[in-house]
Order: structure tokens, then sequence, then C-alpha cells
């Protein structure tokens, strides 16, 4: 019993300095790196032998509006065929994703979802936010 209390003990001391640690999510907005004004989430949602099909969910969690952008580096020979939800375009090797629309505002707490298809090995993007 004594060591399970120990355990307990140390298991929490663990807890508090990894809960320290980690940056925070209940910031003011000022406060918060840009990385953290949305929440991205990409999936492979399909892969065989020569192509792939990716898809990205973005949510504005910040309490401003946001812009997104996002860029991908194609492994050649690959090339993306067919994208909804974005605007892509592509320059050799270099992928450009943005927004479709005009203006390009997530608003605090909406979702954008997007994706594309591909050939070649799974291609993933990186998405970055800022206010708007």
């Amino acid at each position: 019993m004594r060591h399970s209390r120990r355990l307990l003990a140390a298991l929490f001391g663990l807890l508090t300095v990894l809960a320290v640690a980690a940056p925070g999510h209940a910031a003011p907005a000022a406060a918060i790196p840009p990385a953290q004004y949305c929440d991205v989430r990409i999936i492979v949602a399909g892969q065989w032998v020569n192509g792939y099909v990716v898809n990205v969910s973005i949510t504005n969690i910040s309490n401003v509006p946001v812009t997104w952008r996002g860029t991908a580096t194609l492994r050649p020979p690959g090339y993306i065929i067919q994208a909804w939800g974005a605007s892509i375009t592509v320059s050799g090797t270099n992928v450009q994703i943005w927004p479709p629309w005009n203006p390009p505002l997530l608003l605090p707490g909406q979702s954008v979802t997007l994706g594309y298809a591909g050939t070649g090995q799974p291609v993933l993007p990186n998405i970055v936010c800022q206010p708007a």
C-alpha cells in the first residue's frame, strides 16, 4: 500500500510538471503563438500503389478572425491531380494551398475542410494560421 501511494504521488508530480511545461491553451489572444490560432487535422484518407487522398480540417480555435495558407513539397515524380475546398498551385515540387473564397477569413469557431488527391507518395501540407 505504501508503494502504491508513492507511485501515485510520483505520477501526480510528473503530470504536474508536464502540465506546467506544456504550452497553455487558455492564454489571451494576444499571447497565442501563431501555430495555436487553428487546430489542423490532416488525414491520409486513402492510399494505393501510386496514389493517395489527403483530407484536411482547419478550425479557428482563437477568439479573433484568422487567415490560413498551406504549403507542401511534392516528391518527384508525384503531382496533385485534383483538389477540393481549396485553391492549389503547383510549381515544380512546390505546392501552395489557400482558401478559394474572398475574404479568406475563418471567424472564431469556424471550420473548413479541404483535400486533394495525388500520385506517388502522400504529401502532407504545412498549414499556418495568423490573425486577419
